[in-house]
């Protein structure tokens, strides 16, 4: 995808979730709180860890993490500032960077963080390959990268796709397994969360 292109998508989303910040919490976010703590259920997080969360909106997974009292250096980046606002309303310590994923690798040094998420918001970001290798690149040996999307299968997935604003595009259990192959990762685990959830679990070796 071309650069102009990124800044077309990206600034679609931006509007789009500065829009929804204000009723995201009460809404959409009620389902996806679950989908959330379903996820961090999947992984056993270690203490001391350094994690960001990708497209963290109004900081949920953030927020679920602060309160495990494991002394977590936690980073949250999302284009909407709106979003990232009513984040700090609820983090504590949390960094929050209104930043686009795609110059990740420019803000973060090589081997930066034990642990990525990206909830909800893969189908949301540009060049999925280009950036699963910056994903890659900042993530320490051993580090994980965890990645929960919707899968309403090929067809859905390529109609929603089509409909809603900013998105750039779902993948089945499939696609995505060999997407974290093909930058390196081995990937650990593959589960059903919800009803069209799934989790995807890599690790850098």
């Amino acid at each position: 995808m071309q650069l102009k292109n990124i800044k077309i998508q990206e600034d679609k989303n931006r509007k789009f979730f500065d829009f929804w910040s204000k009723y995201y919490d009460k809404g959409f976010g009620i389902y996806l709180f679950d989908i959330i703590s379903n996820t961090l259920i999947s992984i056993k997080i270690k203490d001391n860890s350094r994690i960001l969360d990708i497209g963290c909106g109004t900081g949920n997974l953030l927020y679920l993490l602060e309160k495990e009292n494991k002394n977590l250096e936690l980073y949250g980046i999302d284009l909407s500032k709106k979003m990232l606002e009513k984040a700090g309303k609820k983090l504590n310590k949390a960094k929050l960077i209104e930043i686009s994923a795609i110059i990740l690798d420019k803000k973060f040094h090589k081997e930066f963080f034990d642990y990525i998420f990206v909830v909800d918001a893969f189908h949301h970001l540009p060049n999925h390959k280009e950036l699963m290798r910056k994903f890659y690149k900042i993530l320490k040996k051993d580090g994980m990268l965890i990645i929960t999307d919707f899968d309403f299968g090929i067809l859905f997935n390529f109609i929603f796709h089509l409909i809603e604003p900013g998105n750039s595009g779902i993948y089945t259990k499939k696609q995505i397994k060999s997407l974290f192959i093909s930058v390196g990762f081995l990937l650990k685990k593959q589960k059903k969360i919800g009803l069209f959830s799934v989790v995807n679990i890599g690790v850098k070796k």
